[in-house]
C-alpha cells in the first residue's frame, strides 16, 4: 500500500471530516472522515499527514490517515516575526544609537523578507500559508522594500492581483507620505 503525504487544509472535529491537500492529487483535495484517522484523534489545519486514498464518484477519499506533527500557524509565525523586528529595532536603538525611524526600517525589512520567504516555502511544500493580510500589514508598517525584494528575488506573489493592487496602494501611500515629510518647509 502506497502512502502519500499531505497537509490538512480544513478539519471540522464536530462534524468529523475535513480535507487534505497533496501534490499527488493535483488541484483537488482529498476527503478525510474521522473513521479513517489512525488513533482517532482530531486533525488540525496545517498538520502534516501520511495517507492512502481511493477514488470515489465525488473525488478521492482517504482510507487510512496517519497524523504527523502540527505546523506552526501562519499567524503565530507572523507574530514571532514582528516580535523579532521589535527586538532588533530596540537593540539597534540601544547599541548603535540609530534614529528610531532607521532602527525600525532596518528591523522590519529583513523580517518582512523572511515572512515572504516562509510563505514561498510553504506554498512549494503545499503547507499552511501566511495570510495575505499579514503580508500587507508588514508592508504597510514599513516593510515594503523588503517585500519588493522578496517578490522579485523569490518570484513570489508577483502574479496575484488580489495582493498586488493593495500592495501598490500601500507603496504609493508611503511614497506620498515620504514626499510630504521631505518637502521644503
Amino acid at each position: 500500500m502506497t502512502m502519500d503525504r499531505g497537509v490538512v487544509v480544513r478539519y471540522d472535529a464536530d462534524k468529523g471530516f475535513g480535507f487534505v491537500r497533496s501534490g499527488a492529487y493535483g488541484d483537488g483535495d482529498v476527503f478525510v472522515h474521522a473513521s479513517s484517522i489512525v488513533g482517532g484523534l482530531a486533525l488540525h489545519a496545517g498538520q502534516r499527514v501520511r495517507f492512502s486514498a481511493e477514488a470515489t464518484e465525488k473525488g478521492p477519499r482517504a482510507t487510512r490517515v496517519e497524523p504527523g506533527r502540527r505546523g506552526l500557524s501562519p499567524t503565530l509565525a507572523g507574530g514571532l516575526a514582528m516580535s523579532l523586528a521589535l527586538i532588533a529595532g530596540t537593540l539597534g536603538l540601544v547599541y548603535e544609537r540609530w534614529p528610531i525611524a532607521w532602527a525600525w526600517l532596518g528591523a522590519i525589512n529583513p523580517v518582512t523578507f523572511f515572512v515572504y520567504a516562509l510563505d514561498k516555502r510553504r506554498a512549494e511544500a503545499e503547507g499552511r500559508r501566511v495570510p495575505e493580510k499579514v503580508l500587507l500589514l508588514l508592508s504597510l508598517i514599513g516593510g515594503s522594500p523588503g517585500a519588493v525584494v522578496a517578490m522579485l528575488w523569490l518570484r513570489h506573489k508577483t502574479r496575484k492581483p488580489a495582493l498586488l493592487v493593495p500592495f501598490a496602494a500601500v507603496v504609493l501611500l508611503q511614497i506620498g507620505a515620504l514626499a510630504w515629510w521631505l518637502r521644503p518647509r
